[in-house]
């Protein structure tokens, strides 16, 4: 073109030159985390499959529906301000008035904890009166961070007030709570473990890659998920015909360990979780992960019982390990650290897997329940891995629809057993729900609802003012007796 044709097109070609230069970099850009499945691949697909799932059971969570981002978070009731304590929790005639602990954060449990951001959790006596109340301090927790502690990636405007969410709470015999916390706005987004006093002061936050749901032992220590991030990608297997060479592409991967914290918060031991499924006779399973960049997604961890047997593998003080992204749970030796057995079933994107007796495990099963037990919900699921057999404890046909669809979550969960072993809560993170059943016939016993008094998170409508709102419920425990 010469400069009279350049003049007549008005400098148009460089313009469409640049165009198809940044949607060919915008093309490349996109074969690269797609292939590489780097930052914000899972990210991207986690959003759709969720989308995707929630709009084939829209009745579930309705409030995902909202215009409003984080609106499914804040979701309005019909409740008042007041009394909010008896909507909380509701107890059948024959319900056992055990001491229940329930887990908050921010915002959660205002009139509670007056003049803080909200209660970490509310333990309440049998018939629901409030027993005592951990403050949340989310500013004294971050400044107690160790300048030593590992480094994270944090998102535009990021505020560990807001975007570190109370996961799990377990009380220690002297009152003190043990605490884990899950980032929004960040990576890695396991956000460490506390030890946070009565009054709401950490008595020490290890800013670690801790995460999810650590378990109290009885010499006073915390097995605790965490995770180390090595240089990708990672390969092992033996190249060939065989197809057993793996390659996780990723140049950033999670993944999970479990570390042996003592009650001063000291790491006594630190067990590799992906080395041991490596270095097993399952390896093979980690090509059937749904992440590249979160292998496994350990979630839980249990120790089996005294009573522990009836099946191969399977021995008492053997760790039980709970791994989402393949559908499975492992049990480790926790001399060697092999992985001794590993069972797979009908759940799926399971939590909270606990030994039960002998070779049965109850667990919360996010999206196993098929159709033909009024499939589409979760569900409290005993696995017995001796014979292979599973039981659906709750729902039932016995439960009432409103508990049934109430009952649903997609990226949380958690079961907790009651002293007597007789009974479990089980409790739906998004929907806000629990319940506790009869592990006998699924007997409804108690419901537990989170609703909040939110009126002073001044971005929400006005009826804040007037109306609660039911939150997201991080897990309702049983706590111990006098202190």
């Amino acid at each position: 073109m010469n400069a009279s044709g350049f003049r007549r097109s008005g400098g148009k070609a460089p313009l469409a030159l640049l165009a198809a230069a940044l949607a060919l970099a915008t093309f490349a850009g996109g074969v690269w985390v797609g292939y590489f499945q780097t930052f914000p691949f899972y990210t991207i697909r986690s959003a759709w499959r969720t989308l995707g799932t929630l709009t084939t059971l829209p009745e579930a969570i309705p409030a995902f529906n909202s215009p409003r981002t984080a609106e499914w978070r804040w979701r309005p009731t019909a409740f008042s301000l007041g009394r909010l304590d008896a909507h909380r929790i509701q107890l059948a005639e024959d319900a056992l008035a055990d001491p229940i602990l329930l887990v908050g954060g921010w915002e959660y449990f205002a009139e509670h904890c007056p003049g803080h951001a909200g209660c970490i959790a509310v333990e309440y006596a049998g018939r629901g009166e409030v027993r005592r109340v951990w403050p949340y301090r989310p500013e004294e927790i971050a400044r107690a961070a160790h300048p030593d502690d590992l480094p994270y990636e944090h998102g535009f405007g990021f505020s560990f007030t807001e975007d570190a969410r109370v996961f799990a709470a377990s009380p220690f015999p002297n009152g003190d709570l043990l605490v884990t916390f899950i980032l929004d706005n960040a990576f890695p987004f396991a956000g460490g473990v506390a030890r946070i006093a009565r009054d709401g002061r950490p008595v020490w936050y290890r800013r670690d890659y801790s995460h999810h749901r650590p378990r109290l032992t009885a010499d006073g220590a915390a097995l605790v998920p965490g995770m180390r991030i090595p240089a990708g990608p990672i390969d092992f297997g033996p190249r060939g015909r065989s197809g057993f060479f793996i390659r996780l592409r990723c140049q950033r991967p999670m993944l999970d360990t479990v570390r042996v914290i003592d009650g001063a918060g000291r790491v006594q031991e630190e067990i590799s979780v992906f080395d041991a499924v490596r270095e097993s006779r399952y390896a093979r399973m980690i090509r059937k992960s749904e992440s590249e960049c979160d292998p496994l997604h350990l979630n839980s961890i249990d120790v089996l019982g005294e009573d522990a047997g009836g099946a191969d593998g399977l021995a008492p003080g053997d760790l039980v390990v709970s791994l989402r992204n393949v559908d499975a749970f492992a049990v480790l030796d926790r001399r060697t650290h092999r992985v001794k057995r590993l069972v797979r079933g009908s759940f799926v994107e399971q939590h909270a897997v606990l030994h039960l007796e002998g070779s049965r495990f109850l667990m919360f099963d996010n999206l196993g329940m098929d159709a033909a037990a009024g499939g589409g919900f979760s569900r409290l699921l005993v696995v017995d891995v001796a014979d292979g057999s599973e039981t659906t404890i709750f729902p039932n046909a016995a439960t009432p629809d409103r508990l049934r669809r109430a009952f649903f979550t997609v990226i949380g969960g958690d079961a907790a057993l009651s002293p007597d072993r007789r009974r479990v809560i089980g409790t739906a993170w998004e929907s806000g729900r629990s319940v506790e059943v009869r592990l006998s016939d699924g007997a409804v016993l108690a419901e537990f609802d989170s609703v909040h008094d939110v009126s002073r998170v001044e971005w929400l409508p006005d009826d804040r003012t007037t109306r609660a709102r039911r939150r997201p419920l991080p897990g309702v425990r049983y706590a111990p007796g006098e202190h």
